[in-house]
């Protein structure tokens, strides 16, 4: 375990702890850098769910996060759990593989999602220490300098996990999707769920989960040690949500470099990502 710092384009520096070579959110020093390596010993549960939230926007306010919670936290959780993680499947405790644990794995497109990340990067500023300024910083994104590593490296993992466990119940859903038809996108769950919805309850899910009653839902984020956390101690965990929100912020070289990039590495993907509706 070691506290570690990456220079931007500019040479400003954000801050990560690094565990077995992977990078975390820096918010418990040795005691999570211990619980990230005990949690693989975490006992599952028929029942339980797996989000798995590629590397998005990382929650802070969710507390059923299995790098970011004790063992015992984790134990105490009633069923059925719902269990986020940001970790590859590798990395998830032994007995949820084992038990074949649902899991729902959520992906976004790498461009909001490196937008999304630099926002929450100079957001939350007693944990990533980061004061840089967006044309710096997206060397940071594209060479992996960001929690949880490379967006590439972490969609390939998932993949070839899919590809490699065909019996392991796992359903992919895209964020653009959800957000071109919230109702289909809950059709599509329930039935990977295994339960029966009417389009009532359907079309109530999906208003209910629409980004502009998320973005008022502020439980958890009036904790004050949240609070601390952030620039000015104003925790915003979510920003706007929209797709291809990117185009107000990458300017036509970032583009073209980004797109490059994009295309060597998922040449052999059969990921297709939305970067507009």
């Amino acid at each position: 375990m070691s506290v570690v710092s990456f220079k931007d384009a500019g040479g400003d520096h954000i801050t990560f702890l690094q565990v077995d070579g992977a990078l975390y959110p820096n918010v418990g020093g040795i005691e999570q850098a211990n619980e990230i390596r005990a949690s693989v010993n975490a006992k599952a549960r028929r029942d339980d769910i797996i989000l798995s939230l590629a590397t998005t926007i990382p929650d802070f306010k969710e507390n059923h996060m299995v790098e970011l919670i004790t063992s015992n936290h984790m134990a105490a959780i009633p069923s059925p759990r719902v269990i986020n993680s940001h970790m590859k499947f590798s990395q998830l405790p032994r007995d949820m593989i084992e038990k074949q644990s649902k899991i729902v794995l959520i992906l976004r497109n790498p461009k909001d999602v490196a937008v999304s990340f630099y926002h929450h990067h100079t957001g939350i500023i007693n944990v990533y220490h980061y004061k840089g300024k967006w044309e710096n910083y997206l060397s940071l994104f594209n060479n992996g300098k960001v929690d949880w590593g490379s967006f590439y490296d972490y969609v390939h993992s998932w993949e070839k996990t899919i590809h490699d466990n065909p019996t392991h119940p796992i359903h992919v859903l895209f964020y653009e999707d959800m957000k071109a038809d919230s109702a289909a996108e809950v059709r599509r769950l329930a039935h990977f769920m295994g339960v029966s919805l009417s389009e009532d309850l359907i079309e109530a899910i999906a208003e209910k989960c629409s980004f502009h009653n998320m973005v008022n839902d502020k439980v958890g984020l009036e904790d004050e040690k949240q609070k601390k956390l952030w620039r000015d101690e104003k925790p915003q965990m979510y920003r706007k949500g929209e797709i291809g929100d990117w185009k107000n912020w990458f300017t036509v070289a970032q583009n073209e470099e980004f797109d490059r990039i994009y295309a060597e590495r998922m040449a052999n993907s059969k990921l297709k990502f939305r970067f507009t509706l």
